[in-house]
């Protein structure tokens, strides 16, 4: 059913890749193999390195090559894990590593000079040197052995295939990489928004529609371009490129034991972020002196962004809030900037040279020609907390370590970038919420605007808040926590353009269902694919229709979406039929009232809910005569050849080489059908549906604790653990996320040592 990354089963594509890669050799700058790799042959490469385990320290594997570190010294169980992370991850993490430096062009040339100017404007390692400075001691040595254990592998170990088409020369590691993978891990989910919209701030119709985004909210890819431009435009490129950086969605729920059969909490987290190949996450358990615990770690930060240990499970979603602004200089301060020249290096090609200027408020970003081109006679620099010296690694190891939830809270004092909501559950029956932010003190934002004049970003600037300023909540009286990136009540200053309610409306309404979950109950909820917006807006689709059906076939569509309810299944037809009514409707308002453009906001869900039926009710009666039927007869005529949702809508996982003409195919599993939509409690993300979709961002890990039983602890990985282009565990928990299976990963040793057979190092 799923293709391995590894060789092609088409035998002319085989044929082709093998030329070119004999072709490719012979020019000296690239040699492509395609070996195959089973967890027996991964286990006996990592076992064939020389790593100098003390005694007492090992890591035990179970099949699905998922590793759990022993050791009885905190340093040397970070040495252990620093291994395990470079030899499943290493290529992955020297991707990472070039992406954050700016250093894309010397991989794929010159078409990334202007994505390495921005990036290197954006300076992700600016703080990490402080950073390092005031860590504490404790977290000093956890980082220290986990970078000894990358480079002792990193040494050892050969090339990998994505390395060798990428011109990738491994290199060692240091503990500001470390910082620096966490800086880029904490990217402004607002950072997309910004870029695409900054070309449209000095158009006519900017604030109407500023205005109406504020209202509505923002998804991931909210920008004005039209979503039909055959080649996307220079910001939305941008704006798209670092929408594949930050962590932008998210569902954590939580239930205190009043709600469940046990009497003990549960706690469920979906990680909603980009899927592809290797997956972000690894899955890891830890048993040192002062570590004991299994969950997520994103490769190269060597924390649980999510997880449990013996008293508590903690997980969150993106908060969405603006850490960053951007700021319009005064004529006298660009006069005053410190200047530098970046040399770019490119691969195929010579070196390009690009200046970067930092002023008081942070970097010129208009400095990148890509965006200067857009912003007129406006010099824009970029403030940001992630260029404040907040550490998120000790914040999350002293959460790791938490007893309780009122500890994790405290924990999350430190956490600067990026803004997260933190739920937690303890085993003394305790469930509660946190804001994780360091952010600017802001009293609100402009209305006309959001790029800040100097005097209003230094006045907004010069005090900073963080979760301890924030409202925090314990054992709330309704017995359940819901996140989903939905604005924070009785919190100002946060940020504009939060998700709607649709994920939070629909858990809450399933809570109301039954008094009292059962852990599968809650995993049932964690996979539902309804969407109560969708359904309030396909009656009230239906309703607006009817008056001008001229057909059968019509009212048939009509009582279809009517009747719908919502439901994103695989084997729905009537989601078909709503999908491309709603496709249909937006081209006709956008001809008829904005001269054929789309603006991009009306591709969003939010736009969609919020505002689409006020455009629709201001059409004339003529107007309406004229749109309706053609839109729903175009509409049964689409979802009659799809026939099913899950025809139509589809995963596809890609290696970074997977979107390489002819050859990508060596590097993406076979698609398969993705029920859930935009905002479903699981996601599978889409814009307005034009015809086949492929889904790239939405659920991609799974997790589920029952604080009842140390065992009871579910992870699962949208592809799989390994990250070596070639091996079978790369795709391997592909089945088990498509038959809602999953790994179980205990904190009991007896069950440990069941469970995880395979064992490398020194545990006697």
């Amino acid at each position: 059913m799923l293709k391995s990354l590894g060789p092609s089963q088409n035998p002319i594509l085989r044929k082709l890749a093998r030329g070119l890669a004999r072709v490719s050799s012979a020019m000296g700058w690239l040699s492509i193999r395609y070996p195959v790799y089973s967890l027996e042959d991964r286990l006996a490469q990592f076992r064939a390195l020389d790593l100098p385990f003390e005694k007492g320290t090992g890591i035990c594997f179970n099949e699905f090559f998922v590793p759990y570190v022993f050791s009885d010294s905190d340093r040397d169980g970070a040495f252990a894990l620093g291994t395990i992370t470079e030899f499943q991850r290493g290529p992955q993490l020297q991707f990472l590593k070039r992406l954050a430096q700016g250093r894309l062009s010397e991989m794929g040339g010159g078409g990334f000079v202007d994505m390495d100017h921005l990036i290197r404007l954006l300076d992700f390692g600016r703080a990490a040197p402080e950073i390092w400075d005031r860590m504490p001691q404790s977290s000093r040595e956890w980082v220290e052995g986990f970078v000894a254990g990358l480079n002792c592998v990193q040494a050892q170990r050969k090339r990998g295939v994505d390395e060798k088409f990428l011109g990738i020369q491994p290199e060692p590691y240091t503990p500001l990489d470390i910082l620096l993978f966490g800086r880029l891990a904490g990217a402004d989910v607002n950072w997309p928004i910004y870029f695409s919209l900054i070309e449209h701030r000095l158009s006519g119709d900017f604030i109407e529609w500023w205005n109406r985004l504020r209202r509505v909210g923002a998804g991931v890819s909210t920008s004005f371009d039209s979503p039909k431009m055959g080649k996307p435009g220079t910001a939305q490129q941008i704006s798209e490129f670092l929408n594949s950086l930050s962590r932008s969605g998210s569902n954590s729920i939580v239930l205190h034991g009043t709600r469940t059969q046990s009497g003990k909490p549960l706690m469920v987290n979906d990680p909603h972020l980009g899927q592809h190949l290797p997956n972000v996450w690894m899955m890891v358990g830890l048993r040192t002196p002062t570590y004991r615990c299994v969950g997520l770690m994103f490769p190269g930060v060597p924390i649980l962004g999510l997880g449990r240990n013996l008293s508590l499970a903690w997980g969150g979603t993106n908060l969405r809030a603006a850490s960053s602004d951007l700021v319009r200089l005064d004529d006298a301060t660009v006069s005053n900037t410190a200047e530098q020249i970046a040399r770019i290096r490119v691969r195929f090609s010579w070196s390009r040279k690009r200046k970067l200027r930092f002023s008081p408020h942070g970097p010129v970003l208009t400095d990148c020609p890509a965006l200067g081109r857009l912003c007129g006679k406006d010099t824009l620099a970029l403030r940001w907390a992630g260029h404040w010296p907040t550490d998120e690694i000790s914040s999350f190891l002293q959460g790791m370590r938490a007893h309780s939830v009122a500890q994790l809270q405290e924990a999350m004092h430190g956490v600067g970038v990026t803004p997260l909501n933190v739920l937690g559950a303890d085993t003394e029956g305790n469930i509660g919420h946190v804001l994780a932010a360091t952010l600017p003190k802001r009293p609100g934002f402009p209305e006309n605007d959001w790029v800040l004049g100097e005097t209003m970003a230094n006045a907004q600037w010069s005090e900073r808040v963080c979760a301890r300023d924030f409202p925090s909540v314990i054992n709330p009286s309704s017995g359940f926590i819901v996140s989903a990136n939905n604005r924070p009540s009785e919190v100002t200053g946060l940020g504009f353009l939060f998700n709607g309610d649709d994920r939070v409306m629909r858990a809450r309404s399933l809570f109301n269902t039954q008094k009292r979950f059962s852990p599968q109950a809650l995993l049932t909820l964690q996979l539902d694919v309804t969407s109560p917006l969708a359904d309030q807006l396909s009656s009230q689709l239906a309703e607006f229709c009817r008056p001008h059906l001229r057909t059968s076939e019509q009212l048939v569509l009509c009582n279809s979406i009517d009747g719908w309810e919502g439901a994103y299944t695989a084997d729905s037809f009537a989601a078909l039929q709503f999908e491309f009514l709603l496709a249909a409707l937006v081209r006709q308002v956008s001809v008829l009232r904005y001269a054929g453009r789309t603006p991009g906001l009306m591709d969003q869900w939010a736009y969609l809910t919020s505002c689409l039926m006020e455009d629709l009710d201001t059409l004339t009666p003529h107007e309406r005569m004229k749109v309706v039927p053609p839109c729903i007869d175009e509409a049964n005529r689409k979802a009659q050849h799809w026939q099913l949702w899950g025809n139509l809508h589809k995963i596809r996982l890609r290696h970074v080489l997977g979107h390489v003409p002819v050859l990508g195919k060596l590097f993406s599993s076979k698609s398969f059908p993705a029920a859930g939509s935009r905002e479903t409690l699981m996601k599978n993300a889409h814009n307005l549906i034009r015809g086949f979709d492929e889904t790239s961002y939405g659920s991609q890990s799974r997790h589920l604790s029952d604080l009842s039983d140390p065992d009871e602890n579910f992870f699962v990985l949208l592809g799989g653990q390994d990250g070596w282009v070639g091996s079978q565990l790369v795709t391997d928990q592909i089945p088990l996320w498509q038959t809602r299976q999953s790994i179980q990963m205990p904190l009991r040793v007896s069950r440990i040592q069941q469970l995880f057979p395979h064992c490398v190092g020194r545990l006697e």
